[in-house]
């Protein structure tokens, strides 16, 4: 896997979608502190404007956390896994689900963290994730709880991280995200362009890879990602040599 993506790309003719946590923003042991940085955020406020609008924050995290996160910047995003989305228009659309089915997945996950000190659950519309970063050593036990809760309900999927399992009402992937976002204007015929870091982004680098865009993996780990930068700020190097 080649270690820096080419560096030919126009803005006004790729498709921009980011990860953002541990792919704008470190990774920190408190997930509800994690920030992006002011360089990263000039960055991105630049590649939007030059390429036309066609950038969007594609996360895990809900709409609202990655507004506090990217704050005071305001982008078109999609959040928990595609649950969520949010164009130039400004307004958030969410997928539909059982709002009970939702309260009761939410009650049993944080009963469960509740019950094992260090763990947190953190809710999202229409999703519940349960992070075990302070607690590494129980990964085998909230793996297991967790894939529990998917077995016995068929709404529901199980979607693995960095020291975090979450549970989602639909079956969206980032890879979906992607190729629903590619149908509409600013991002239709362009090339698509993704960078991400963890498990949950392989399915918007696959999506990528098959329709002649470029797949970025930031950090180690297996992946069908084509290109590789070490971490966030490798990144916003790179995008900052196509803003030159």
């Amino acid at each position: 896997m080649p270690d820096f993506p080419p560096h030919r790309l126009s803005p006004a003719e790729t498709a921009f979608f980011l990860d953002v946590d541990g792919t704008l923003a470190e990774i920190v042991p408190a997930p509800q502190s994690a920030r992006v940085a002011p360089p990263v955020l000039d960055v991105l406020d630049q590649l939007w404007v030059l390429s036309g609008g066609a950038l969007a924050l594609v996360s895990g995290r809900s709409i609202d956390q990655i507004d506090q996160i990217l704050s005071p910047l305001r982008l078109p995003a999609v959040g928990v896994h595609g649950l969520e989305r949010r164009l130039a228009d400004g307004q958030v659309r969410r997928a539909d689900y059982s709002e009970i089915s939702y309260d009761a997945l939410v009650a049993l996950v944080t009963d469960f963290a509740q019950r094992h000190t260090g763990l947190q659950a953190e809710p999202k519309p229409g999703a519940v994730a349960l992070h075990y970063r302070k607690r590494p050593d129980l990964a085998e036990i909230c793996l297991t709880f967790m894939q529990e809760q998917a077995a016995a309900d068929q709404q529901l999927a199980l979607m693995k991280g960095k020291m975090v399992l979450e549970l989602i009402l639909g079956r969206q992937t980032k890879g979906v995200a992607v190729g629903n976002l590619m149908q509409v204007p600013p991002y239709a015929r362009r090339q698509p362009f993704f960078a991400g870091d963890d498990v949950t982004d392989e399915a918007a680098f696959d999506y990528v890879n098959q329709h002649g865009g470029i797949s970025v993996k930031i950090g180690h780990g297996t992946t069908c990602a084509r290109y590789h930068l070490h971490n966030p700020e490798a990144l916003r190097r790179y995008l900052k040599t196509i803003l030159d």
